[in-house]
């Protein structure tokens, strides 16, 4: 059995680096967290977000939150672009199968 370990990549002073199962963990010097959120989740933030700035008064406050909302937007587009990956690299026709059933369960249960 091998054993893997940390992948370090260096740009120039900035460092990026990537946990033993590939997990991005730093990107160009910036530590990054790897938390699990929900599809479902980030699409009730963004339209709580939506509500949030619009109700914001001061105007800092609006562009922060603006900020957090762009992020969680960007999240539902990689979330997206996973998507699309996973239907097009499956390893097997019966993964493809399971995701794809997998998939349509959450949506009719409301996860999405």
């Amino acid at each position: 059995m091998t054993v893997s370990s940390p992948t370090f990549y260096h740009w120039g002073d900035k460092l990026s680096a990537f946990t033993a199962d590939n997990r991005l963990v730093m990107s160009m010097g910036s530590p990054l967290a790897n938390v699990p959120i929900t599809i479902a989740e980030l699409q009730s933030f963004v339209c709580t977000l939506e509500q949030a700035i619009e109700d914001e008064p001061n105007t800092r406050q609006r562009v922060a939150l603006g900020t957090i909302k762009i992020i969680f937007e960007a999240s539902l587009r990689q979330a997206e672009n996973d998507y699309a990956e996973i239907i097009k690299t499956a390893p097997t026709g019966t993964d493809l199968e399971e995701y794809m059933l997998s998939y349509a369960r959450a949506v009719k249960g409301g996860a999405l």
